[in-house]
Formats: structure tokens, sequence, C-alpha cells
């Protein structure tokens, strides 16, 4: 028995590391190819492993991608202020209108607009035919808790709440993209105009 935990431990620590080298490998070819241009053969070759042994963990390259997505909107949620909070920081944020408010306060900006900051993951957010894709991954991993948050706070029916949640996911993301995913002096400037101009649309709502 004792032989037989040790054995599955060995092999459970060499999957992992196995998956990490490829999802790493995944990660580098993503530096100058599109995700659509990529091979398994590619990754392969960049991982130092056989086509057998790829297969013996992901059955295609998407299924790579969403583990690598799945780990970055995690991240993410780690360092939000409080995750199961997201629309109480939101409403708290709206009341500061400057610069340095934002970073001040920056622990309380939800996953959608922390997510494209983990330089790890940047080439899959940076990849221009994978945006729809990413941008539905971060809806589905967000509705469930922003959609009941969004008709609770806004009397919202659930369709309505729905598209709130997802337009206002699609506006992160494509200003996010448009900066180049690139955290500096201009990023909090835009992203506090933002919370400034948010502020009023959400006054509207309540009233």
């Amino acid at each position: 028995m004792e032989k037989e935990n040790k054995k599955t431990r060995k092999t459970d620590h060499r999957t992992l590391y196995t998956k990490k080298i490829i999802q790493d490998s995944l990660l580098d070819v993503l530096y100058y190819k599109n995700f659509e241009q990529i091979t398994v053969t590619e990754v392969c070759k960049r991982a130092n492993i056989t086509r057998a042994t790829f297969y013996l963990h992901y059955k295609t390259l998407t299924d790579v991608l969403d583990e690598l997505l799945t780990e970055a909107l995690e991240t993410a949620e780690k360092n939000v202020h409080n995750p199961d909070k997201d629309i109480d920081q939101i409403l708290n944020l709206l009341h500061y209108n400057k610069e340095s408010s934002v970073i001040g306060h920056e622990s309380m900006l939800p996953v959608t607009q922390k997510v494209g900051q983990l330089s790890k993951y940047r080439p899959i957010f940076k990849d221009e035919t994978l945006s729809s894709y990413v941008v539905n991954k971060i809806y589905q991993s967000q509705r469930k808790k922003l959609v009941p948050a969004f008709i609770d706070h806004f009397s919202l029916s659930q369709k309505e709440a729905e598209m709130l949640v997802l337009f206002i996911i699609n506006g992160t993301f494509s200003v996010n993209k448009a900066m180049n995913w690139t955290k500096d002096e201009t990023w909090y400037e835009i992203h506090a105009m933002l919370m400034k101009f948010a502020a009023g649309g959400y006054d509207n709502l309540k009233k």
C-alpha cells in the first residue's frame, strides 16, 4: 500500500511537471505566432517531448489553452481585494475621481480589469485570433457571481443583467487590448476616467 502511494505521488508529480512544460511551451510559441497557426508538433518540439506524451495529457491545444485561462483567472481572483464583493468594490471605487485614487485602491478593481496585467499569460490576451474566445471564457467565469449581484443591486431582469455584464467585460477587454495590456501611468488615467464615466450609468440604474 505504501509503495502504491509513493508511486502515485511520483506519477502525479511527473504529470504536473509535464503539463507545465506543455503549457509554458504553448505560451512561448504564442509570443511569435497566432494560436490558430500553432500545431501540436510545434509545441512538442518546444517542450522536447513526443506527440504521444502530449496526447497522454491533452486531446487538443485548446485544452491546454483552457487550463492556462483558468489558471490566469484564478490568479487574478487572488489579487482582488474581495472577489465575493466585486459590485460593492466597484461602487466604492466609483466615488474616487483621480488616477492616484485608482492606484491607491487598485485591489478593488474586478478580475476583468486585472487579468490582462498578468505578464505570464499576456501572449494569450494579445492574440487577436483569441479575443472572442477569451472574452467568452472570462464572461462564463464571472457571470454566476456578477449577474445575481447586478439583478439585486439594480433591479434588472436576468437577461438585462447578463447583457450588462457582457458589455462591461467586452469593453474592459477591448480597452486593455487597445493599450497593449501595458500597465503604466496612462493605464491608470484611462481606468480612472472609465470609472468616473461608469459611475453615472450605475447611479441612473439605481434610480
